[in-house]
């Protein structure tokens, strides 16, 4: 089976699943610098030189990739971004809510008016303000409120790229997707001697990117269990800027050609935005907690957060299919 006959016959419910697996590897992740401080490194950074949550936000970026470009070249400019924007910011801005009564309810000192300083700021995803005053004061890393939620910038801006390139024509030569790619990948390789923000948005649009080149690939791309397994490994040893989208690619393969794991609710972005804020609270309530237990009881505890998040927020204003979102 190809690429192409997956999406063809609708096989793609499991990177719903692929998509909640990566966000519980980010909220696992950050149990560590939670618990433990800033500087506190998690196990599969010290073997691979990238945090989990590193490469679970590049699998979000490569998936995305292959969603997003599928759904721009179905659909209109104007439908595009109405169903960008009401897939992500109603959620969004209940997370935020939720996460400035937490901050309070744990120490932060704001008044009203910061408050809503603050809410529009990270609500704007323009200029995000991630610490609150006194906010979870005695946690290790303390007055930062929800950290993940920097990415969202970064994946917006890959939707206006990848928009433009279908609205430009770029669908038409398939090699040109390759060559974006290709840039955005030796961009990403030296992303230290560039401008801050401009260096995190290229190392991610590069997994952006080669997912973008999947989908325009599809057709040419077979599903085989062998070759998943080869650019997982092939991928883990690369630098991770080159290597992001193999991995991806390879797990992408693996999934795919796994038995369907259907879902009732579509919970990974109502995880991935509720995971620091709920365990940061976990921290300041049980403040002896190790890593290992914070991961475990901070993904149990987001996760009625999350899938009333998709209940009663996202899915209701969701009016497009899932595999487009």
């Amino acid at each position: 089976m190809t690429l192409d006959e997956a999406f063809q016959a609708r096989q793609t419910c499991n990177l719903d699943v692929l998509r909640l697996a990566l966000a519980i590897c980010v909220i696992v992740s950050l149990a560590w610098p939670l618990a433990l401080g800033a500087t506190a490194m998690e196990p599969l950074e010290s073997t691979t030189q990238r945090s989990l949550d590193g490469w679970a936000v590049g699998g979000f970026f490569f998936i995305s990739g292959m969603l997003i470009t599928a759904s721009a070249q179905r659909g209109t400019g104007k439908t595009f971004w109405i169903a960008r924007v009401r897939r992500i910011f109603p959620g969004l801005g209940v997370a935020l809510l939720v996460t400035l009564g937490l901050a309070v309810a744990f120490g932060a000192t704001v008044t009203v008016g910061e408050s809503v300083i603050w809410f529009c700021r990270a609500f704007s995803l323009v200029s995000i303000e991630h610490r609150l005053s006194e906010a979870f004061a005695e946690n290790p890393l303390n007055g930062v409120v929800n950290g993940p939620i920097w990415s969202l910038f970064h994946e917006i801006v890959s939707y206006v790229v990848c928009a433009s390139f279908v609205i430009f024509g770029g669908m038409r030569w398939s090699w040109i997707v390759v060559v974006l790619a290709v840039t955005a990948t030796s961009l990403a390789v030296v992303h230290d001697d560039l401008p801050a923000r401009f260096s995190t948005f290229t190392t991610l649009f590069a997994a952006f990117a080669w997912g973008m080149v999947a989908y325009i690939w599809r057709n040419l791309i077979l599903l085989r269990w062998e070759a998943g397994l080869a650019l997982i490994l092939l991928g883990a040893v690369l630098p991770w800027s080159v290597g992001m989208g193999a991995v991806a690619m390879g797990l992408v393969m693996l999934v795919l050609l796994a038995p369907e794991v259907p879902m009732s609710r579509d919970v990974s972005f109502g995880m991935y935005i509720y995971g620091w804020p709920v365990a940061q609270s976990i921290v300041a309530l049980i403040p002896e907690i190790g890593p290992v237990a914070l991961a475990g009881l901070s993904v149990i505890v987001t996760y009625p957060f999350a899938a009333l998040s998709w209940d009663l927020v996202e899915r209701p204003f969701t009016t497009v299919r899932r595999a487009e979102v």
